[in-house]
């Protein structure tokens, strides 16, 4: 399946919830999306890319609201080390490239999900405030990490696996953030 026909699975953009993030570079208001944070990593880790980019939406609303912010007083420290989580956090705010992003997977919260590789624990410091963050309860779906560990056993297992990831996409497409996320 091509690049065009597997987004095709997502649900219409016209149903994105909170679609667009705003932060600065300096004077530039710059305009981010969810489109192009899809774009700029692919569609493999689709259900990450949604993530990193709620996340980075929420922890902006709960520390400045509708007020400017730049994008490189964003720092991010977590125990989940996902390729597409990564990609939204460069894309929204070059938190890799200018090393303000640190991933430990043996870090540990107890209100965390456990995913295969470390949980999906995300500390968020915007400016000089700091909040600890997970997906809400329920996200992803315990079938997501059972996909997730057979990927490799066959080709089938494999399209389970793409399609937990595209599914765990669609419902943060359909959430704002505050419905996606918990603070602990």
């Amino acid at each position: 399946m091509e690049q065009s026909d597997i987004t095709k699975l997502l649900i219409p953009q016209s149903d994105w919830a909170s679609p667009e993030l705003f932060l600065y570079e300096n004077e530039d208001k710059l305009r981010l999306d969810l489109a192009s944070a899809i774009q700029f990593s692919g569609i493999n880790s689709v259900g990450g890319v949604v993530l990193g980019f709620r996340l980075v939406q929420y922890a902006v609303q709960l520390t400045a609201g509708n007020g400017p912010l730049q994008r490189d007083g964003i720092s991010i420290y977590t125990s989940f080390p996902g390729r597409g989580t990564q990609d939204a956090f460069e894309y929204t705010c070059r938190a890799l490239r200018d090393k303000r992003y640190c991933c430990d997977t043996t870090l540990h919260h107890p209100g965390a999900q456990s995913g295969q590789r470390g949980q999906f624990l995300f500390t968020m410091r915007v400016n000089e405030q700091s909040m600890v963050m997970t997906p809400a309860d329920g996200m992803p779906q315990h079938s997501y990490f059972e996909a997730d560990r057979s990927a490799q056993d066959s080709l089938e297992a494999a399209l389970r696996w793409r399609d937990e990831k595209i599914n765990f996409a669609n419902t943060l497409l359909s959430l704002p953030p505050e419905k996606c996320l918990r603070v602990l």
